[in-house]
Order: structure tokens, then sequence, then C-alpha cells
């Protein structure tokens, strides 16, 4: 069994394992829970990008630093990218939110590290002469003298922002950082989202860098207070704080003066042993950290299996039940017109005369191949052939209603909705449902002629049922299965009782009260048998239509495994 347990201590080939563990969440559809607008298929896609981010990072362990520029709308980002950059690298949109695509900066000697799909894979690399205010999936890829080698930034859309878009490309972005630098206004510094992504770089053990923009020179020292207060309290303290204070933006940038703290900062960054340090520290945070990041998906893909299960079993119980009902409904009599009973009565005779004529094996042959001027295989197949119409039309009908039944507790669930929506073949049994069910009942009926045959299998008995007529032995047995009064009124009844006292005393004397007994049971079972494959095939529709949406026991195995839930 693989093992994508996610333990805290160093794993001998972890990037294989974090590979593959990616490679099985690309497995898991997610349809059931998105079909509530849970929006669990953008997480899934974001903790893939995050573990294969991390077995790219860590096979480049001296690669530049990314430092993530981060924070909520109107903090400064761009602005501060821009000053720390030298000059602008991305202009202002007009409008919030300003920055719809993200913009890296680095050095000219580091472009190479960023042109290749190391970092941000799914984003298409775009020129600096792209409009960072545009629209797309894509990474402006900008090169800037004024920045350490070693060192990159990357400038992200707002974690507050109101297109979701952004916000992933955000989300993205912060996972893609191994350092964050985290801008607040005194305003915005206690902000509920904000506070939440520091929490969660804390938990990941990551390096963050706190800057208070736009500070006032008379606020200054109340705001920080305040500010490590606030985050402290809730668990999530930067390891460095920087104020950048009030001052005038010309050409998208603000004095250099204003972000020498910063600019130093980065620099101790630039070193070769610094970068493996924080990038070290960085994934090994994001990495202890993942079990809890994968945790509330789990709880959506078990939510999904319980479901699916729910779903399957509403599904399951009107099937079942159909070789029960039908068995109870025979049971009770199949309807056989009244001439083709009076016709087979005469055929096989009854009461008295019945046991008189059956002196020997050869002088009931004679009886039965003369009676009614035809041959008994005519009106055999006759009888056999009304036998097999109405047991078909029970079949159908119970098949068609445990279908009604099925679709309609399905209709009744939101998520069996999503999948009636997805499986349209379920708006109706399968169109050959009908043709399956009458030819499992005529091969039903071969097969009681073959019990015929074979039962008590003494020569001396074959000899006798082939003297008599498999085929007459054969349908008295049929109707000595059924009780074939249902539906039937008046002297109808007693037809039908007629006729089967006649081929009861018939196969009686053929077989002897025990091999008699066994045959009846065994053909009774085999029918049983066969209307339950023909209900497991249709139910089996529906499973199949569950079967292509809910998670795979493979993919969700992996998930539990690395999450370390004992479940």
């Amino acid at each position: 069994m693989t093992d994508h347990s996610l333990g805290t201590g160093a794993q001998p080939g972890e990037p294989e394992v974090l590979r593959r563990l990616a490679d099985e969440l690309g497995e898991l559809p997610l349809e059931l829970t998105e079909a509530l607008g849970s929006g669990w298929r953008t997480e899934r896609d974001r903790l893939q990008r995050l573990l294969r981010g991390l077995v790219d990072r860590a096979a480049e362990p001296r690669a530049p630093l990314l430092v993530v520029v981060a924070g909520g709308s109107g903090a400064g980002k761009t602005t501060t990218v821009n000053t720390l950059a030298g000059s602008a690298v991305a202009a202002e949109g007009v409008r919030r939110p300003t920055t719809r695509t993200p913009v890296l900066v680095c050095h000219p000697d580091d472009r190479g590290w960023f042109d290749a799909e190391r970092i941000l894979p799914e984003l298409a690399r775009a020129p600096e002469t792209d409009d960072a205010s545009g629209r797309g999936r894509r990474l402006i890829v900008a090169e800037r003298d004024a920045l350490p080698v070693g060192v990159a930034l990357l400038d992200t859309p707002d974690v507050d922002s109101v297109e979701g878009a952004n916000r992933l490309l955000a989300e993205d972005a912060l996972d893609a950082g191994d350092a964050w630098l985290w801008l607040s206004t005194p305003r915005t510094y206690a902000d509920a989202v904000g506070v939440g992504y520091l929490r969660r770089a804390s938990e990941r053990h990551a390096l963050i860098a706190l800057v208070l923009t736009q500070v006032r020179p008379h606020e200054r020292e109340v705001v920080v207070d305040d500010a490590t207060r606030v985050l402290t309290e809730h668990a999530a303290a930067p390891d460095a704080r920087f104020v950048v204070p009030f001052a005038t933006v010309t050409e998208g940038a603000i004095p250099d003066v204003a972000v020498a703290e910063i600019t130093n900062w980065l620099r101790s960054l630039a070193t070769p042993e610094q970068r493996v340090e924080v990038r070290e520290r960085a994934i090994a945070g994001a990495r202890r950290a993942l079990p809890g990041e994968l945790g509330p998906l789990l709880e959506a893909v078990e939510a999904e299996q319980a479901a699916a299960e729910r779903l399957r079993a509403a599904a399951e119980r009107p099937f079942s039940e159909v070789p029960g009902v039908v068995d109870a409904e025979l049971d009770a009599g199949i309807p056989l017109r009244a001439d083709v009973l009076n016709r087979w009565r005469a055929l096989v005779g009854a009461n008295e005369t019945l046991v008189r004529v059956q002196t020997t094996a050869q002088r009931m042959g004679e009886f039965v191949r003369g009676a009614m001027g035809r041959p008994p295989a005519d009106e055999a197949r006759r009888v056999q052939a009304e036998v097999a119409d109405t047991l078909a039309e029970v079949l159908r009908r119970r098949l068609h209603e445990a279908h009604r039944t099925a679709r309609t507790a399905w209709a009744g669930d939101a998520t069996g909705r999503h999948v009636l929506d997805r499986a349209p073949e379920l708006e109706t049994v399968s169109t050959d449902l009908d043709r399956r069910g009458r030819a499992e009942i005529d091969a039903w009926e071969r097969h009681v002629a073959e019990l015929v045959a074979t039962i008590g299998a003494e020569r001396k008995a074959r000899a006798r049922r082939w003297s008599t007529g498999l085929n007459a032995v054969a349908t008295s047995a049929i109707l000595v299965l059924f009780a074939t009064s249902g539906g039937l009124t008046g002297g109808e009844v007693g037809i039908a009782a007629a006729a089967s006292a006649a081929s009861q005393a018939l196969l009686v004397k053929l077989f002897g009260e025990q091999n008699l007994n066994r045959l009846l049971e065994e053909a009774r079972t085999d029918l049983r048998g066969r209307v339950g494959r023909l209900a497991d095939v249709e139910r089996h529709r529906f499973d199949d239509a569950l079967a292509a949406v809910e998670p795979p026991d493979e993919a969700v195995a992996a998930l539990r495994a690395a999450v370390g839930a004992d479940r």
C-alpha cells in the first residue's frame, strides 16, 4: 500500500510522496459537494498546486527567494514594490482592485529562475509591457538592478478583493512564497481577512515581515504597539516589523528612504546561506501544516462518500425487493385465459380419468398424444407462451415500479438531483429491459424442461417422461408451481383448479412426491435468481451513475493517510 503519510520528520523520497498525493487529489471529481455550491474543486486545485510547488522549490534550495508582497486593498503593495525595485514595474489601475495580474520583479541575473515553470507554473509568463491591470491568469516578469541577486518580489492582487479570481491569484502567490511581506495601513491591520492569512502563515512557520504603511509621525508608536498586540493575541505575530511613513506617491513610488529598512532586510535574505535557511523553513512549515490544510478537504470527501452511500442504499432497496415482490404476486396466482386452461385440463385428463389411464407409461403417452386431436407439444407450447406472457408482464411492471421508486428517492435529494442531471439515461428503464426479461423467462422455461428430464435421474423414469411428452410434463410443472387462479372469477377458477389438479396428479405419478417437491423448489429458485439478476442490472445503472461522480477509494485513502486521521 502506498505511504502518503506527511509526518513532521524528514522522509526518504518525500518529494515523490508529495507528487503522488497531488496526483491522487486530481482524481477527486468532487461532483457531489460541487452540486451544493461549496467550491471544493477550487480548494482541491490550490492544494495540488501547493504540493507540486513544495516539490519544485525543495529541488532547488539555493534558488532566489520569492518574497510575496501581499495585503488588503489600498495597502500600497504596488507602490512599495515599485519603490524597492527603484522604478515602476507595475502601473496602478484607475479603480479598485488595482492589481489583477501578479507582477514578479527580480535582478536580471535571476531572470532564468522565473521564466521556467518552477514557480507558479499554471500562470502564463507575460512581458513587462503587459498591462498589470488586465485580466487572465498571467504572471508579468520584470527585471531591476536595484534588487539584490537572490531575492525576487511578487506583487499580488488584494486578498480582500471583491473579485474571486483575484483572491485565488493571491492565494496561489502566498502558497508559492518563501517569505511574506505583509502590508497593512493603520486602519486595516486588525481586519479579520488579513489576520486570518497571517495566522495561516504562522501555522506554516513562514518568515513574515509586517509593514505598516501610510503611518503619520504622531501615530507611529500607538499603531505599532497595537498591531503587535492584536496579531499576538491572534497567534499571528510577525518575525519583523517595518513602518513606512505617509508620503506622496510620485510616478508610482515614494522616496527610497521610506523603505530603507525593508531594503536592508531583503539584502540580508539574499545570501546563499540565508536563502537555504529561509526556504527550508518555509517548506518544512508548509509540510507540517499540510495535514491541517488537507483536513477540510477530507471532511468534504467523506461527506461525499456518505451521500453516495445514502443514494446507493435508496436505489438498492426497491430493486432488492423485486424478487420477493414477484414471488408474492406469483404465489397469489397468475391469471391465464380460461380457454387455454380448459384445453390443457382436457389434454392431460382430470381426477379419476387421469389416474385410470396412467396405469402404464405407454398408455399415458398414448392418451396425451391423442387427446384433443393435436400433439401435446403444440398445446404445451401454447400454454408456456401464455405463462411467459403473463410472467413477463409481472416482471416488467415490478421493475418499472422499482425504477420509479429509486429515481423518486434521488430526485428528493439535492445531491441525487445533481447525479440525475448528469445521467439522463436514468430517466427511463433500459431500452432493452422488456426484451431481456422475456429472454430470461424463455430460458427459465427451458431450464424447467431440463429439470424434468434429469431430476430423479433413473433411466426408467426418464424414459417414462419422454414417452409422456417432455414439454407436457414441463408445462404441468409450471402450472403446478403457480396457483393459476389470480384474477380469475366464477367458473374460471374451477377450470384453473381442475387444470392444476390434473397436472399435479400427472407429476406425482411420474416423479413421486419427494422428487416433485424438489423439482418445484429448484424451478422457483431458478426463477427468483433470474429476476434478481435482471433487477441487479437495472440497479447497476444507478450505481454506475454514482461511480462516475463519487470519490475513488484510492484517492480517499491517500488523502486520509496524508491527514493522518484515525478514521
